[in-house]
């Protein structure tokens, strides 16, 4: 399988709650469960459907490493099977300034780091 993404996506461990807002109407807000994420795009799981749409646009709140995101994004792909309670949904990330993005990078990063050191102790005590 071809990786179009410009920037690689980490796996959230044990996933990570956040919230995801219609754009056009504030008042519809979501729970949602996000997958992984990177710089410029994100995956979540939700029980609720959404339309795939470049205008429909949602708001994405989440804290990663101590940070609060408040990110834009339209949903651009789902995955669902008929054993699943859950939908899989993709979303590009839109409206990301030079400053923030990296800024989501590099928490990701340290996210990563983070993780990746525990399983390794993890791994060294057996």
């Amino acid at each position: 399988m071809l990786n179009r993404r410009r920037l690689f996506r980490v796996r959230i461990k044990g996933f990570e709650q956040a919230t995801m807002i219609n754009y056009a109407n504030e008042k519809s807000t979501y729970n949602i469960i996000l997958i992984n994420i990177s710089g410029n795009g994100l995956s979540f799981m939700s029980r609720k459907k959404f339309p795939i749409s470049n205008y429909n646009k949602y708001t994405f709140m989440f804290e990663l490493e101590g940070e609060k995101f408040e990110l834009e994004g339209y949903i651009v792909r789902n995955s669902f099977k008929e054993e699943d309670r859950y939908i899989k949904y993709g979303v590009k990330l839109i409206s990301l300034s030079t400053k923030k993005e990296s800024e989501l990078i590099r928490r990701i990063n340290r996210y990563q780091s983070r993780h990746y050191r525990d399983n390794i102790l993890e791994d060294q005590r057996y």
